[in-house]
């Protein structure tokens, strides 16, 4: 799950290093990037995971961002929880659950999402795309299947991303198997128990492989 957002440049501020969007109804600070100008629409990203929340106010900071919202949903997943908030727009943080526990987090509760300005990253649409091929100790993961383990990490559920690919339970789980053998070894792990119910999660050397599968950045 990422941030994804259209955003409109109100004011780039070259001295300060950096540009001011408008996302909805809240104003989000990010750096500057070759061709950003004032009146530009854009779309951006922020990752979940660079995001901190606080329950109150953080004081002197050096991220530009310091949102004041309130909790709209927590959905609890294999790597934490994503925490949904409303900072004047619809915001997802990553955390982990004992976070969430702590800082009592529950709908409606008020919270400040703090993130640099490097976190915010521009989008550029192209049409040109590479598909790429994963080469295992005793076989090939094709693109689908590489398409597949990016479906079980967004979602953290093996039944959620067969739905999403619209193929039984029992086929993707052939799917997982096959992968796994052909990498030589397990790319997907079954979570049991907790309060999400259990579900699928990639391994570490799975989140390595998919990182290698990226296409290179220009």
């Amino acid at each position: 799950m990422t941030n994804r957002f259209r955003a409109v440049v109100e004011a780039c501020s070259p001295r300060e290093s950096l540009a001011w969007l408008r996302i909805g109804r809240g104003r989000v600070a990010a750096r500057l990037w070759p061709g950003i100008r004032k009146g530009m629409k854009v779309r951006v990203r922020i990752e979940p995971g660079e995001i901190l929340l606080f329950e109150g106010h953080p004081g002197r900071t050096s991220a530009r961002n310091v949102l004041p919202g309130h909790v709209r949903s927590i959905r609890h997943a294999p790597e934490g929880a994503f925490v949904t908030l409303d900072a004047g727009f619809p915001l997802t943080a990553l955390v982990t659950r004992r976070a969430v526990a702590e800082l009592g987090l529950r709908r409606g509760s008020p919270v400040f999402a703090v993130f640099k300005v490097m976190a915010v990253s521009p989008e550029h649409p192209v049409r040109a795309r590479a598909r790429l091929c994963l080469v295992g100790v005793r076989g090939t993961i094709g693109p689908d299947r590489i398409d597949f383990l990016r479906a079980i990490r967004r979602t953290g559920s093996l039944s959620a991303a067969a739905r999403e690919f619209r193929v039984h339970y029992r086929t993707a789980w052939m799917w997982v198997q096959g992968i796994n053998r052909a990498w030589g070894k397990p790319l997907v792990a079954r979570i049991r128990g907790g309060r999400g119910g259990g579900g699928a999660s990639l391994t570490p050397e799975a989140e390595a492989v998919l990182a290698s599968a990226e296409p290179p950045q220009r």
